[in-house]
């Protein structure tokens, strides 16, 4: 019998839905990640579609933490506007 506090990690290979839930945000975000090349993916067949590898999510939210330098906060570059939403 498990503990109701034991934490399985992610898979190596997410959805898209996953990844969008790990990151806290829509698939249209996530996809617009993949677009802008901040996020590879993995290729699963022709009707399979795309899978991101967890290690790279890590990788992605190490990138986009501010870092304290010297007492400064280092601003975090500007964030892309999505094409889908229009203002």
């Amino acid at each position: 019998m498990k503990p109701p506090h034991d934490h399985q990690p992610p898979p190596r290979l997410m959805t898209i839905s996953q990844a969008a839930e790990r990151l806290g945000c829509s698939r249209a975000n996530v996809y617009g990640l993949i677009n802008d090349g901040e996020l590879p993916v993995v290729s699963i067949g022709r009707s399979r579609g795309y899978r991101i590898d967890s290690q790279d999510i890590e990788a992605f939210i190490q990138r986009r933490k501010s870092q304290r330098d010297g007492g400064q906060t280092v601003p975090l570059p500007a964030r892309p506007r999505l094409k889908h939403i229009k203002l």
